[in-house]
């Protein structure tokens, strides 16, 4: 008989997560994954990193994690097919290290962290939880100060704002993308990361007693889309994770706390990705990194319609896309001797009024 899954507001996982929680995407082809638009480079670290082959267009990063047992190459199809609808979009696809999983008999394979029972008490250990979020973090601050996470030089690609990255995951990937949203703070500050947004796919809230929202990041949107025929992790985890975040989030005088987080199922779907979901996770990603338009041409990144699904925000602007747009605006000279990304956001704020 399986045992009683759920305890208070903690998680406990089935003993089906004995197996793996590698997903397979319902539906989806390769002819539909495939993308004329981004390149694809991969890192001795197993990292995978598809980008637009225009980096021009660059204006948001996606992190998103794989689940207990896969590996980032497991991930760039439905990557790619979520990248032909987000071509302003990087993705880093990275792999986590392998190591003996205590659930799973002390077998090694690839893992974010340790389980090591199926009570809610041991789902409170998750040792190794902080060096994956560790990992993840210098994945957001190399996307903050343009460090290639794809090499170990220092070339500049298009620095981001920390509104710019959303962290995504599937299974134990999606337990790592919001623990480290939610908890993590910023490089040498005590300010939360503050990400434009959270996508879970068939995860859970790890740790949960120790869960703490960090200052900064109590308006970060979340998504959490899971099966409704999941056996690894029950469905009830997202409305269990929906309640521990939102209690916190009213803690903390946030309005409309349950709106923050949403919750997608899908009937019939098991532990996997359907077309329907990732179609989901797309919308939001387009609601919460949308192109940005250049208020000059009228375009967005990625886009040659002329559609207006963005808005113009110097703030949110890389510093390749300050520098165009300054030039657009006839402004370099003015623009001459900037060396910091604030100024130049400034230079176009005060040419704005």
């Amino acid at each position: 008989m399986r045992p009683s899954l759920f305890f208070t507001t903690s998680l406990s996982l089935s003993p089906h997560f004995l197996l793996h929680s590698s997903r397979v995407v319902r539906g989806l082809s390769s002819a539909s994954s495939s993308t004329a638009l981004h390149s694809i480079s991969r890192s001795n670290d197993g990292t995978v990193i598809i980008s637009p082959k225009d980096e021009a267009q660059h204006s948001a990063t996606v992190v998103l994690c794989h689940g207990l047992g896969d590996t980032a190459n497991g991930w760039v199809e439905p990557t790619q097919y979520l990248a032909n609808q987000l071509p302003h979009v990087k993705w880093i696809l990275p792999t986590a290290p392998t190591q003996p999983v205590t659930l799973n008999m002390g077998m090694s394979m690839p893992s974010w962290y340790d389980i090591v029972g199926l009570d809610s008490r041991s789902s409170e250990h998750c040792n190794g939880l902080d060096e994956s979020m560790e990992r993840i973090l210098r994945f957001v601050e190399n996307e903050v100060s343009g460090v290639d996470s794809s090499t170990t030089s220092l070339a500049c690609v298009n620095p981001l704002d920390y509104s710019r990255i959303v962290l995504a995951g599937f299974s134990q990937g999606g337990a790592l993308a919001l623990y480290t949203g939610m908890t993590q703070l910023r490089k040498q500050s005590n300010v939360g990361l503050g990400l434009s947004g959270i996508a879970v796919m068939s995860g859970y809230l790890p740790r949960s007693k120790a869960f703490a929202i960090a200052a900064g990041s109590e308006n970060t949107p979340i998504l959490h889309c899971h099966g409704e025929q999941d056996l690894v992790v029950p469905v009830q985890a997202a409305a269990i994770s929906k309640e521990r975040v939102s209690s916190l989030l009213k803690e903390m005088g946030v309005r409309n706390e349950n709106n923050s987080y949403e919750v997608k199922t899908y009937a019939g779907l098991d532990h996997s990705v359907s077309i329907d979901e990732l179609n989901d996770v797309a919308a939001f990603l387009k609601r919460v990194i949308p192109p940005i338009i250049s208020k000059t041409d009228g375009k967005t990144d990625g886009k040659t319609d002329g559609t207006q699904e963005g808005t113009v925000d110097p703030t949110k602007m890389s510093v390749r896309q300050l520098k165009v747009e300054i030039e657009k605006r006839g402004l370099k000279e003015e623009a001459r001797g900037m060396l910091e990304k604030s100024e130049l956001v400034q230079l176009l704020l005060k040419h704005q009024k």
